[in-house]
């Protein structure tokens, strides 16, 4: 029997990417444990993502923000809504400002409409930045 451990090696963007998303995940897991759920009803989820999806991905939250989105809600059983940022994810990466203020744009309104819900941020590739 091999006794060695195993190491995970990644590189670049996706190894960053993914490591930022995993660690985001265990902590929002770990969070759930204190949030107290607000009823849906009220028009409000418990907690709602705002994603920025990554270069070249259509208008969404991309694959990454889907995958990010379905594990939250797995993993807590909590009411997630999902706000995609509105911008051109092109490669030029030209529309992060644009994107910077849909999003703050949209945390205001909720905060204001929502003050119970907790707001998660998210991205991926130039969404994170």
């Amino acid at each position: 029997m091999n006794n060695r451990p195993i190491r995970l090696l990644t590189s670049g963007r996706a190894g960053l990417g993914a490591g930022a998303l995993i660690t985001a995940v265990f902590l929002l897991i770990a969070l759930g444990a204190v949030w107290t759920p607000v009823a849906f009803a009220d028009g409000c989820p418990d907690a709602e993502v705002t994603f920025a999806r990554g270069t070249g991905e259509p208008p969404g939250i991309g694959r990454v923000g889907q995958a990010f989105v379905d594990s939250l809600r797995q993993q807590t059983g909590m009411e997630i809504g999902v706000y995609p940022v509105n911008y051109a994810a092109s490669r030029l990466q030209l529309h992060g400002g644009d994107g910077a203020n849909d999003a703050i744009s949209h945390i205001k309104s909720m905060a204001s409409s929502c003050p119970n819900t907790k707001l998660v941020l998210g991205g991926y590739s130039q969404g994170a930045t």
